[in-house]
């Protein structure tokens, strides 16, 4: 029997309030770019509650986990290795801040994020995003995204 593959499973969480996103801003090898907050799960994780924890570390805010946004996927032959050998699938939900809309940076600092940004949902699609989900993101958002599985990193 082959041995089962090695898959990192991650989640990230699209943080709305008042019609605005917030994005996580970060300069590194990528260059100049935004990411949503979020992170790896835990082994015996679930979902939400790797969301509620990763946005809580990322920023300091508690949130009220919503629906799933988009899947995802990350198959490294497929793109050059941009982004790493590991196979990543990567769950979006939808969260809502519970009490402050102020987020604070990590700690320990990540070296490479350099600020937060309250950013309408309308301006979503004109900033470098990563993963690339800008225009998924944008139609999950406002319910018009027919498939919720994106197999581009």
């Amino acid at each position: 029997m082959m041995p089962l593959p090695r898959i990192s499973v991650s989640v990230k969480s699209a943080v709305l309030h008042n019609d605005q996103i917030l994005l996580l801003s970060y300069d590194d090898h990528a260059g100049f770019h935004y990411n949503l907050p979020g992170g790896k799960a835990r082994e015996g994780e679930g979902l939400r509650d790797a969301v509620r924890r990763k946005v809580l570390q990322e920023t300091g805010l508690n949130v009220a986990v919503d629906r799933l946004l988009l899947v995802t996927e990350y198959v490294p032959a497929l793109w050059d290795r941009e982004f790493g050998t590991v196979q990543k699938a990567q769950f979006t939900f939808l969260a809502r801040p519970q009490n402050g809309t102020t987020p604070r940076f990590a700690s320990p600092l990540d070296p490479i994020q350099v600020g937060f940004e309250w950013m309408p949902v309308t301006k979503l699609t004109e900033v470098y995003l990563l993963p690339r989900i800008n225009e998924p993101l944008a139609a999950a958002l406002q319910g018009r995204l027919s498939d919720p599985f994106i197999d581009r990193w």
